[in-house]
């Protein structure tokens, strides 16, 4: 698996999970000091900065700051100011996270709980995240204890890391919660209490000092841009953010849906400010236009669309479908699932929605949407 990794092409999918292609995504990212255009000045003087500050990393790796290593790592995972190389980046992490630093346990949970950078090891990620909580990292220490609370929300309290760490039981997290259809087509179910409240509040806090204007899809060229259709706030729970939380919170998701983790997008978390609002759209790939077809042949149809709403002290915020003459708002740790395609797997028009604006206070969800095909 280590040796594919170092053979990332540019039209590849993108290791991180975006389903975006590698060029379109991290590799966007990863800049070298060759190729620079000789009248860039400003980009010249930029890589420049970035290759100094790289090479510094690499000095402070070789010295034994582990810290350094944890960070260069995660360049070279992702592609960020680097040439990306995923299998020298998780090596380098876990190499931090033997060395005792936390942020590189933590990075080290995420990535054997992902299926990314080779086989899921839920063991090991669990180990990890309690190496990271014993080291004082904060998000690991409130994740570890959501983990051993488990589904239900049970508050443990106190610091003791090894036996939260224990406590957790995968099996219940990961076997299917009950489902209540609302509607049979387009099918619609609606899932009570699929996250417990404090999984949906570490959720938010992972996202909002990371927020950026939301995008739609590009009929033009198949990326991604600012649109006035669309004017909320997103935040993608990329290798670095999500943590072993949300790839928990997947195998559940996958557990109810028997879609493989690999089928799923990068994770988003959504936020609506008062007036802000996704207008009417589909969340499926029109097979009608070409800018499509690539993504569509490299994964398939976006088939299922999956929302835990995190929060509940707002008014309005409905998700709405118009054409079926249906509005749905969850409490806290509500889920909807909603399929994008018919019985025969073609575009399903009546999942037209919306988001609609909340009238006061702010909306906070978790959206993940479920492809046709697992990433290879």
């Amino acid at each position: 698996m280590l040796e594919k990794m170092n053979k990332i092409g540019r039209n590849s999918p993108c290791p991180c999970g975006s389903g975006k292609k590698f060029k379109r995504c991290c590799g966007s990212l990863a800049q070298t000091r060759s190729g620079i255009k000789g009248g860039d000045t400003a980009t010249g003087l930029a890589a420049s900065a970035q290759g100094k500050q790289l090479d510094s990393l690499e000095r402070a790796s070789r010295s034994g700051d582990s810290r350094a290593t944890a960070r260069l790592g995660l360049r070279y995972l992702m592609g960020r100011d680097a040439t990306a190389d995923p299998a020298r980046g998780v090596a380098l992490i876990e190499q931090a996270a033997l060395a005792g630093d936390a942020q590189g346990a933590y990075l080290a949970a995420t990535i054997a709980s992902s299926s990314f950078f080779g086989a899921q090891n839920w063991d090991k990620a669990f180990d990890y995240l309690m190496r990271a909580a014993q080291k004082g990292h904060e998000p690991s220490q409130c994740s570890l204890r959501i983990l051993a609370g488990g589904p239900s929300g049970t508050k443990i309290e106190g610091e003791d890391w090894a036996n939260m760490r224990g406590e957790i039981d995968l099996a219940a997290w990961l076997a299917p919660p009950e489902m209540r259809m609302i509607r049979e087509a387009p099918r619609i179910h609606v899932i009570e209490k699929f996250a417990p409240p404090a999984a949906c509040d570490w959720l938010i806090a992972q996202a909002e000092d990371r927020l950026s204007r939301a995008t739609i899809y590009d009929k033009a060229t198949g990326d991604t841009t600012e649109d006035g259709r669309r004017t909320n706030s997103q935040c993608d729970l990329d290798i670095e953010t999500c943590g072993v939380l949300t790839f928990v919170l997947r195998g559940r998701i996958a557990s109810m849906t028997q879609r493989q983790d690999l089928a799923m997008e990068i994770p988003k978390i959504l936020h609506y400010a008062p007036g802000e609002t996704f207008a009417e759209h589909f969340d499926y790939l029109d097979p009608a236009e070409p800018a499509y077809a690539t993504e569509l042949a490299l994964r398939g149809q976006r088939t299922e669309t999956f929302l835990i709403y995190l929060n509940d002290d707002f008014s309005g915020g409905e998700t709405k479908f118009p054409r079926i003459g249906l509005s749905h708002l969850g409490a806290k740790g509500d889920s909807l699932l909603f399929r994008n395609v018919d019985a025969a797997g073609a575009p399903d028009d009546d999942t037209l929605h919306a988001g609609l604006p909340p009238t006061s206070g702010e909306k906070w969800v978790f959206s993940q949407w479920i492809r046709e095909f697992p990433k290879e």
